[in-house]
């Protein structure tokens, strides 16, 4: 009896080892990532500011408040870079610490569930900086009149962005979502289908929420809600046939 003890203890010894080995692969790419991103930090502010430099007048850019914030807002842009750059890696180490106590097809649905959940905030970032950005400072334009000059100040537009580009993310992995419940048995595809008139009212409180006052912007964000919830349920029915 005791022996079987010290070898329990001694294997949970083991696991805490790999676990601490893993976390500091982890730590350390993050912080070579973000030496990188430091160092190129300034190219990706303007990255990031690229959609916002057409609404500017001429000569104009984004300003700091304070002597201090062009360090703290480099800061934060590499920090938040190299969390995003590190994040394969960090998940790598994740499922290969978690993957001894799999079963084969448990581990082909985490590699499915990963994989889908990085497409699906990589195409809401894509969407958000191509085609949803441009629909907000077009119309906060209209605000800014001839007598007025427009200086965005840098560290609340890299929130502004960051905000959104969470909110992106989120509402990419409505379809996601939808496959998992239907595929696990959590909810059925015809409680979705029940529910479809509640969530399009539902997605015109969500546009409301996150676009500005303009009916535009918030018909256009509803219909992408509601396209992906319809994606969602569009593809868990594909599944579920080609399951039977």
């Amino acid at each position: 009896m005791t022996k079987v003890v010290e070898d329990s203890n001694l294997s949970f010894k083991e696991h805490l080892i790999e676990l601490r080995q893993r976390i500091i692969k982890s730590l350390i790419s993050v912080g070579v990532f973000f030496i990188l991103a430091y160092y190129y930090s300034e190219r990706i502010l303007y990255f990031i500011t690229k959609p916002l430099l057409p609404y500017l007048d001429k000569d104009n850019t984004l300003v700091f408040k304070t002597l201090p914030s062009g360090f703290f807002l480099f800061f934060k842009i590499a920090f938040i870079t190299s969390l995003i750059l590190a994040t394969p890696i960090i998940v790598y180490q994740l499922f290969m610490f978690l993957a001894p106590g799999l079963y084969p097809h448990e581990k082909r649905i985490l590699k499915i569930i990963l994989a889908i959940g990085f497409l699906s905030f990589a195409t809401g970032f894509i969407l958000l900086y191509q085609f949803i950005f441009p629909l907000f400072f077009n119309f906060f334009k209209r605000f800014i009149f001839d007598f007025y000059e427009l200086l965005p100040e840098a560290s609340e537009y890299i929130d502004f962005v960051l905000k959104f580009n969470f909110y992106a993310g989120i509402l990419f992995m409505i379809p996601f979502a939808i496959i998992l419940a239907v595929l696990f048995n959590i909810i059925t595809l015809e409680k979705f289908k029940e529910l479809r008139k509640v969530f399009i009212v539902f997605s015109f409180f969500i546009s409301a929420a996150i676009t500005p006052p303009d009916i535009l912007s918030q018909i256009v964000i509803s219909l992408l809600i509601i396209i992906l919830y319809e994606t969602g349920i569009f593809i868990a029915h594909i599944k579920l046939f080609f399951k039977k």
